[in-house]
């Protein structure tokens, strides 16, 4: 069949087919109203129906980025959600002038995998032609690119020597400064409101001081920042106090009072090109001589306190760490220490906080199994500055049994004399295997019932219930009243106490509502500090006192 006859039965069928408009600033040639025209003949031409239309305005072409009516149709087309068999567009730089040309390339095929053709309008070749279009559309799209990529270059050569002559390139002013517009002999004209332009070709647009209170503002957040050591959350709500907003009409937050705080033209000059992002896509930083920094206006802070507030900047910013850095941190400090260890990690000066480091392995031990690092099992040391043997262990657990008629963690850990519950179970793998072979009935459900007896001991001793129905919904107030009344009443506060108690609710309720029960504690008045409260249980129970006085238990030496 002929290609005329081809065209006639598209024509006589009049195949349904999408436009889509793509529109820079770049020339007028390319605007919505001539792309539709050159689409339209074209569609009357070949016999196509337009039935839907995807125009992004005022977008580049050299990403997909911002395109949202090219996402659009992409999401149509591939959904099956499209009503159409072909796509008319104006020409391959309309398309887009990827850096990339096969991602130009990728975005058609899925089209025309989809079973839409996409056909270029104003283009010598025919879109359903063989090898020699297929050539020649390769060759459209490096041209496009190319197109693109000259005209960036000469844009940034130029930007970049308007810079150097102390010209605004781009972007709106910093909070404090104005721009000014001067004729092509200096002489100031007027100053530019938010929103407004320049209105001739010939003028250029300077930096000029804002109002007075505004310079006042901003030699208070660095002197704030510097000599007050407030950090960035704290300068933020300080100036939306005052009724102070961002140049684009928000309210403050950090990133903007970051910003703030390194702009070198409170201190007189514009810095300039310093980013070369000019593709839309990530360049490494420019050299030094690349970019420009040329004193502007008079500077509002002195130099001393911008490079103070410089400093801090640095040590208050959050760096991200990779893992591949922490990796070769430890590495580093295994090679020249001979071992790893937390403390070790706090104070190296090429590695994040240890609590980084747990948190991306999982574990300080898994972080050093990565290097190949071991951690050696804790040697606890007994009386006699000697490690413990296995049957040393055993017999302290039987001694705090007999003397107390039974064994849990909590009598382990506070016990002055006997290492810790977790060094046990590191030790034998778990308490309840310790307690076996000390030969303590440690049947888990024995464990429970014993314990369920001494609670109900002890509130038979106190005259409390032994059951209560949960309380929900109580309010703090009420709460602080009851733990007063438990204070009064016993002299002490415990969990054993506010569990048994009737009118309050349990105990993990009140610590997740106040932030923890030594904080409550605090509150109602008993003990102010963790130690205090241990100091007072352990007297309770008849323990000695004076490791705690010293402020630490022997057990965590060694």
């Amino acid at each position: 069949m002929s290609k005329e006859m081809v065209l006639r039965d598209m024509a006589a069928a009049g195949i349904p087919a999408a436009q889509y408009i793509r529109m820079s600033t770049e020339h007028q040639r390319y605007s919505p109203d001539n792309q539709k025209a050159v689409i339209a003949a074209y569609a009357l031409d070949r016999g196509f129906d337009i039935v839907e239309t995807y125009q992004d305005s005022g977008k580049s072409g050299l990403t997909l980025k911002g395109r949202d009516e090219l996402k659009r149709l992409l999401s149509d087309v591939i959904s099956g959600e499209a009503n159409y068999g072909a796509i008319l567009v104006l020409d391959v730089s309309r398309w887009g002038r990827f850096q990339d040309t096969d991602q130009a390339a990728h975005y058609e095929f899925m089209c025309r995998a989809a079973g839409v053709s996409i056909h270029y309008c104003a283009e010598p070749f025919d879109s359903e032609g063989g090898m020699v279009a297929s050539i020649v559309k390769h060759m459209k799209r490096v041209m496009a690119a190319e197109y693109s990529r000259e005209l960036s270059s000469k844009i940034a050569r130029a930007q970049r020597l308007q810079a150097r002559l102390g010209f605004k390139q781009g972007t709106a002013p910093p909070y404090g400064l104005r721009r000014q517009v001067i004729d092509e002999n200096g002489v100031p004209r007027f100053v530019l409101k938010t929103g407004e332009r320049k209105a001739l070709a010939t003028d250029k647009v300077v930096f000029v001081r804002g109002p007075d209170h505004e310079a006042e503002i901003i030699a208070q957040v660095f002197y704030n920042f510097v000599r007050k050591r407030m950090n960035l959350g704290q300068i933020a709500d300080w100036l939306n106090q005052q009724g102070e907003r961002h140049p684009n009409g928000n309210l403050w937050h950090t990133q903007p009072v970051r910003t703030l705080l390194t702009n070198q033209l409170y201190i007189g000059y514009y810095v300039f090109g310093r980013t070369r992002n000019n593709l839309q896509k990530n360049e490494p930083r420019a050299k030094d001589t690349d970019f420009s920094r040329v004193r502007v206006v008079d500077p509002i802070i002195p130099e001393k306190l911008f490079d103070a507030a410089q400093r801090r900047l640095a040590l208050v910013t959050r760096r991200h760490w990779s893992t591949q850095e922490i990796h070769a941190g430890l590495q580093k400090l295994l090679k020249a220490e001979g071992r790893l260890s937390y403390d070790l990690i706090e104070v190296c000066p090429y590695l994040p906080r240890a609590c980084v480091v747990s948190d991306r392995f999982g574990g300080l031990g898994k972080a050093f199994q990565t290097v190949g690092y071991e951690i050696p099992p804790r040697v606890r040391k007994n009386r006699n500055g000697l490690p413990y043997t296995d049957e040393e262990l055993l017999e302290e657990l039987l001694r705090i049994y007999r003397g107390h008629g039974y064994i849990s963690r909590h009598l382990i850990d506070l016990d002055p004399e006997c290492p810790t519950g977790r060094y046990y179970i590191r030790r034998f793998g778990g308490l309840i295997p310790a307690f076996r072979l000390a030969g303590i009935d440690a049947d888990a459900n024995s464990q429970r019932r014993a314990a369920t007896a001494r609670r109900h001991a002890f509130q038979d001793a106190n005259g409390l219930p032994k059951a209560r129905p949960p309380k929900r919904g109580v309010p703090d107030a009420e709460m602080i009243d009851g733990l007063r009344r438990l204070l009064a009443t016993h002299g002490y506060l415990s969990m054993q106490l506010i569990n048994a108690d009737p009118d309050l609710p349990a105990v993990g309720t009140i610590a997740r509502r106040f932030g923890g029960l030594v904080s409550i504690y605090e509150q109602v008045g008993y003990s102010s500090s963790r130690s205090e409260i241990m100091r007072a249980a352990r007297k309770r129970l008849g323990m000695p006192v004076l490791a705690i006085q010293r402020g630490r238990s022997p057990k965590r030496k060694g």
